[in-house]
């Protein structure tokens, strides 16, 4: 066989193979070009998840037209002139490929206007097809700028378009490479358009609240809301951003972003350093989010290591990976002492409104998220006594998944009251014998509660200590609508497209199936999330725990109600033998009720 080099369309389409992935990677590296461009101002336009058009609008410096057509030659850039400047990269991109490689599969069209042209001069466009790499040039009037459209991707490469995904998770790779680009671009302002309609508009930040709130805006408004700020420097090395504190965590890796020198990297070293500041505080599959910076002298990172400029190497990676494990470390041990014991206050308060007091716990399982680190007590103050970080989780674990059995038509006695159907309680007194509809006195009682925590707005909540898994019935939901669900004591979390978790309850609600509840509710809501309010939310549930009633027979319901007036109630009502045996008659679980147990119980009574 003869050796012979390669025609400039195969080459190009070759190095395509490792710079354009998907439509995303071309988003990432025309977004890179506009921003070393000195662009503020930069809208993507997308159709069809990017399969039919890419456009990148920036207000950058812009290009000469004598430039245009070598710009879109391999290995033609203006980020580097020596070998001595890759040992110091200064700017996103360097290597030269990205239009070259982009023209080669799909149908370029690249306009610009340089800030040296005369205000009533045009622009011009250079026009690729992937054909023979002939660049066709033509006047194009535009302010300055530039304007990048990629149409067809992959027209000429079919066994590569195959691969493309559905538009819609096309869709969501595009706007997860925008949100790093954004993140390590805190000064520009970004626009993004799907079919013709704007799904994302982020501003510059001006300052560092704003910045603050862009964070909170991209990643989200709870994780913000929670996370901890980290602004540590050593030598030439500085680590900042926020990070998640230990009782805020999530199952996957999603809102983890990692810039090294305002560059989105996936690097194990940095990763490896800060799951290692984590793994003593989190429980076993759970991870952190955080948003961190890492700034260092260019000369010490190496970002020539792939084509994508997703991975970097450090000289020094040890230094780097102590480093950064001991700033998050630092981060974090302060916080994890005030929350045990603010936790601890906090269980305890609870415990003492809502959880029968019961320490039989001898028999419980082990909670899964348990670790040796929490087995030492936390002294509150003098008049609060030391607790068992072991014995609070077993409580929780107890008060959250209490046994529950199916409902049976039989009765348990309880020494001198008699719980009948798993709803009423009979209790024998002088007069004749008390009747209470304990549902309907419980849902009222609970509901009163409810509603004079949400007009206080000081919602006390428990963990759930495994997350309930829920479905929506769309893709994703307005942020607003998760912050209506935290207002109501309900911590929901987006895990994926018509997906998302459940971590926290109000800790009032007992006796209701909590999973059943929030998901009835999500069902009728998520749809219309940006119209709904907190009031239509509020009314919804509470119409709605009469439907998911689930009583945990094994409980006392007497060590419930004795701190509550009850007998008072409008659904307790006094009965003589003869009214009790008409009411056991004309009820259809009577059956499972004698009154020789009525009798039984007078007489001890």
């Amino acid at each position: 066989m003869q050796i012979k080099k390669l025609s400039p369309l195969l080459a190009n389409q070759i190095a395509a193979g490792e710079v354009v992935e998907r439509p995303s990677s071309v988003v990432k590296e025309l977004l890179e070009n506009a921003i070393d461009a000195g662009a503020k101002r930069i809208q993507v336009d997308i159709e069809r998840g990017g399969a039919r058009l890419i456009r990148i609008t920036d207000d950058g410096h812009g290009i000469e037209r004598e430039q245009l057509e070598l710009a879109l030659a391999r290995h033609a850039t203006s980020k580097i002139t020596q070998t001595e400047d890759l040992k110091a990269i200064h700017t996103l991109g360097f290597r030269g490929e990205a239009l070259a490689s982009i023209s080669s599969v799909a149908k370029l069209t690249l306009s610009s206007k340089a800030q040296s042209a005369s205000d009533d001069s045009a622009g011009w466009s250079a026009i690729a097809q992937g054909q023979d790499m002939a660049v066709e040039i033509q006047p194009c009037p535009m302010p300055i700028g530039t304007i990048v459209e990629v149409r067809d991707l992959f027209f000429n490469t079919p066994a590569r378009r195959k691969f493309l995904r559905a538009e819609r998770t096309e869709y969501v790779h595009i706007e997860e490479t925008m949100k790093r680009v954004a993140l390590a671009s805190p000064t520009v302002a970004f626009t993004l358009k799907h079919n013709g309609k704007v799904t994302k508009r982020i501003p510059a930040a001006q300052s560092d609240e704003q910045q603050k709130q862009r964070i909170g805006a991209i990643v989200s408004n709870n994780f913000l809301r929670h996370a901890l700020h980290l602004d540590t420097a050593i030598d030439r090395l500085r680590l900042w951003g926020w990070l998640s504190s230990p009782e805020h965590h999530q199952n996957s890796n999603l809102s983890q972003y990692v810039f090294v020198n305002g560059r989105a990297v996936r690097d194990r070293t940095l990763n490896h350093a800060i799951k290692q500041a984590y793994q003593e505080l989190l429980p076993v599959g759970r991870v952190p989010a955080y948003v961190l910076y890492l700034e260092l002298d260019p000369e010490k990172v190496d970002v020539n290591v792939h084509p994508t400029k997703h991975e970097v190497r450090f000289s020094d990676a040890r230094q780097v990976h102590d480093f950064i494990s001991r700033a998050v470390a630092e981060a974090l041990e302060p916080q994890t002492e005030t929350l045990l014991a603010d936790d601890l206050l906090q269980v305890e308060e609870v415990e003492r409104a809502y959880i029968p007091q019961d320490n039989h716990f001898k028999d419980q399982p082990k909670d899964e998220y348990y670790h040796p680190r929490l087995e030492g007590g936390v002294s509150i103050d003098q008049e609060t006594p030391s607790v068992s970080r072991t014995q609070v989780q077993r409580e929780r674990h107890y008060s959250s998944y209490a046994p529950k059995t199916a409902s049976s038509k039989g009765n348990h006695q309880h020494g001198q009251y008699i719980q009948v159907a798993d709803r009423f309680l009979l209790q024998p007194i002088e007069q004749g014998v008390l009747l209470l509809d304990f549902k309907a006195f419980w849902l009222d009682y609970s509901a009163q509660l409810m509603q004079q925590e949400w007009a206080s707005e000081a919602v006390k909540v428990k963990p759930l200590l495994i997350p309930e898994r829920l479905g929506i019935p769309v893709e994703t939901v307005a942020e607003s609508y998760l912050e209506l669900w935290t207002k109501l004591g309900f911590d929901l979390n987006l895990t994926g497209p018509k997906s998302v978790a459940l971590r926290k309850i109000p800790a009032s609600l007992m006796h209701i199936n909590i999973k059943q509840l929030t998901q009835q509710v999500l069902y009728e809501t998520a749809s219309d999330s940006h119209n709904i309010s907190l009031k239509e939310m509020q009314s919804l549930l509470l119409e709605k725990l009469t439907h998911h009633w689930q009583p945990e027979s094994n409980q006392s319901w007497l060590e419930l109600l004795n701190p509550h007036p009850w007998q008072e109630s409008q659904h307790c009502q006094l009965l003589s033998e003869s009214d009790l045996a008409r009411w056991l008659v004309s009820k259809p679980n009577s059956d499972t009720f004698s009154q020789t147990q009525i009798h039984s119980a007078n007489s001890k009574h």
